[in-house]
């Protein structure tokens, strides 16, 4: 979750991102789709991608992604940092106006707003605290209590328009982290206008009423109003008439409507009737793909992965054998004995590392978007492959590879292929020899074969990735595995076991084959630290609680105390940039190497069709600017081929200069 778990959905996610404004200006607006409502609009506090995707529509940060994927200015027109990084300065941009959902000018945003905001996350314990922990100065001890005076905390306004924080520990890349909205700002007055509760120093949640559903919760600074949020029916966005780079915002309006997955085909009779925007277009059906391509031809393209990284993983010390927070729901059928055999074979490395290794992902993959797409959204290595790179210009991808080289040339020989949309994983070869492996090691403290429950949705395609992975698993390892599907009654019974639980005792499962995590900043931290073993943001997902004495034997047995060596060194790496990316690939590269992680697909790779001008979109690897309507174009025709073409060799050349 950003803290962002994120769940595999029906719809096909549309990537539109950005290059230069052409010549051409199109003010068309936006009408497409949405599948969660706003749980909340508090960004200062909020995880859920669900909502930041619409926030940062309303509220600016210090800083944005522009369409060539700059780290530019946005409430911030420029930053320094003293000589080791530990001590940022921003200067404001001035007349800046926060205004009601109606408009009305309230006040001009000052520094002492980002002062106000981070002490309201703290006060709340925003989702997304964890960004912070160590980086702003005093930010934990005031977060866990430890001190009660907020003036101790990093961060202050030397005048209305200058904005300091002072860090733990030189951080290179905090400005990167400015895109994140925990670090956001917020009007004092406003905010404590909301209710007794929303006084800052003095939270309670249940007197303050800031940042609730309600349009008129909040204060807006940002290129749209919220005019109408209704749940499970339409979500709606006028212009901000007063924001401060209008010139920049070429969608009036933006329509979003609730999209509940039951007819999929749904999307493409809208975008052919010319009511949305862009629409994805399925290949299982032969029929209704030979229609879209006799009709739109070239126009059809496949939408780029972007840095989310969906795996595949187990549940390391699972103790909840059915959904907690339902009741009797999903109800495991192993006997006591398979369950304490299915646990030991889980901490046994070559075990994993069959599994692993036997699972053929494009066939996994191929039960949403048919067999000719089946590679193309396949991820090798958890943090994005070209996320960052060294001085000299290897990927960390290709850092990564010469680790796991390092770990085992047989299993991953030199030049091991991690780049995206192919699958050097899948080894039947290897994972039989893993397995045969496992077995002598287990010995007789099992009885095979081990069962492994899998949960399902309702939906067709869940389901059929499930029946695939069975049928992979028992047809690989004959006699030594069995996978157990638990079918799930409804989609929030499904969703329950693993992805709204509050703690690692409530997982509910024995492998995950659906959670995924999105960047939060501009370094490799903000993926490999989501599995430290003392307060990685993963753990629970992974049947482990935070704290290095908790679940101690399993975590050393699985191998996430090693790692966690591993990845401490890389987080103690602040000067050479070079270095840190190295250690941390190194220690992905152990997650990996020792079948504790396995990267499966990204978010895109997909069939689409669109009205969206090519790379006219905020274009942002990390944070929550990606999600922003500003700088998008929507036009008056279907994008063809050769349109895409052009927009994307402009594109390239600019961020070449």
């Amino acid at each position: 979750m950003m803290k962002k778990l994120l769940v595999v959905l029906l719809l096909v996610t549309m990537v539109l991102t950005g290059c230069q404004p052409a010549k051409k200006a199109y003010r068309n607006a936006y009408t497409y789709v949405y599948t969660a409502d706003i749980s909340q609009l508090d960004y200062l506090t909020a995880y859920e991608s669900t909502n930041h995707q619409h926030t940062t529509n309303f509220v600016d940060g210090l800083v944005e992604h522009n369409p060539l994927g700059q780290l530019v200015g946005a409430l911030a027109t420029s930053w320094t940092s003293n000589a080791d990084k530990t001590v940022w300065t921003f200067k404001i941009r001035k007349n800046v106006k926060w205004v009601t959902v109606d408009g009305e000018s309230v006040s001009t945003v000052k520094a002492d707003d980002w002062v106000a905001g981070l002490q309201h996350g703290a006060d709340f314990e925003s989702e997304t605290a964890y960004i912070l922990f160590g980086v702003v100065k005093n930010y934990l001890e005031y977060y866990n209590g430890d001190i009660s005076d907020f003036s101790q905390v990093g961060v202050k306004a030397v005048d209305e328009f200058t904005l300091e924080y002072t860090l733990e520990a030189p951080t290179p890349y905090f400005d990167t982290m400015l895109s994140y909205a925990v670090l956001y700002g917020v009007n004092r007055q406003f905010l404590e206008s909301k209710g007794t509760g929303c006084k800052l120093g003095a939270p309670d949640p249940a007197t303050c009423t800031f940042g609730t559903t309600a349009p008129d919760s909040i204060l807006y600074n940002g290129a749209y109003l919220l005019s109408n949020n209704t749940a499970a029916s339409v979500i709606e966005y006028e212009q901000n008439p007063t924001y401060w780079d209008k010139k920049n915002v070429y969608i009036p309006s933006v329509k979003l409507i609730f999209f509940d997955g039951a007819d999929k085909y749904s999307l493409y009779r809208a975008f052919d009737n010319s009511e949305y925007v862009a629409a994805p277009v399925y290949t299982d059906d032969p029929a209704f793909y030979d229609a879209a391509v006799a009709k739109y031809g070239d126009s059809i393209y496949v939408s780029r992965l972007n840095t989310v990284t969906y795996y595949i993983t187990f549940n390391y010390n699972r103790r909840a054998f059915s959904n907690l927070n339902l009741g009797e729901a999903l109800v495991s059928a192993k006997t006591d004995d398979q369950k304490a055999q299915t646990k030991l074979a889980i901490l046994n490395e070559n075990f994993r590392k069959a599994i692993f290794r036997g699972i053929n992902r494009e066939e996994l993959n191929k039960q949403g978007v048919g067999e000719t797409l089946k590679a193309n959204a396949l991820r090798n290595t958890y943090t994005a492959p070209l996320f960052v790179s060294t001085s000299d210009g290897k990927s960390y991808g290709d850092l990564v590879s010469a680790e796991l080289t390092k770990i085992s040339a047989t299993e991953f020989p030199a030049g091991f292929d991690l780049s995206d949309s192919q699958d050097p994983y899948f080894d039947l070869a290897l994972a039989r020899a893993a397995m045969a492996k496992a077995v002598t090691e287990l010995g007789t403290t099992v009885a095979w074969p081990i069962v492994i429950d899998v949960n399902a949705s309702q939906g067709a395609v869940n389901i059929a990735t499930r029946l695939a992975f069975k049928k992979m698993m028992e047809d690989a390892f004959p006699g030594q595995v069995v996978v157990n599907i638990n079918y799930a009654a409804s989609t929030a019974e499904y969703l329950n076991a693993f992805y709204y639980t509050e703690n690692a005792d409530q997982q509910n499962y024995d492998i995950n084959l659906g959670s995924g995590w999105g960047p939060d900043y501009g370094d490799p931290k903000t993926y490999v630290n989501t599995l430290n073993p003392d307060n990685g943001d993963l753990l629970k997902s992974f049947g482990l609680l935070n704290g290095l004495a908790n679940d101690a034997d399993v975590k050393e047995k699985a191998g996430f105390l090693a790692f966690g060596a591993l990845n401490n060194a890389a987080n103690a790496e602040l000067v050479d940039m070079d270095k840190r990316f190295a250690a941390y690939a190194k220690a992905e590269a152990y997650l990996i190497g020792h079948a504790i992680i396995l990267p499966n697909v990204s978010q895109g790779g997909n069939y689409a069709v669109s009205r969206v001008l090519p790379y006219s979109g905020s274009y942002a690897d990390y944070g929550i600017s990606g999600d922003k309507f500003k700088w998008l174009q929507v036009t008056d025709h279907v994008i063809t081929g050769a349109e895409r073409a052009t927009a994307k060799e402009a594109w390239e050349k600019a961020r070449a200069k």
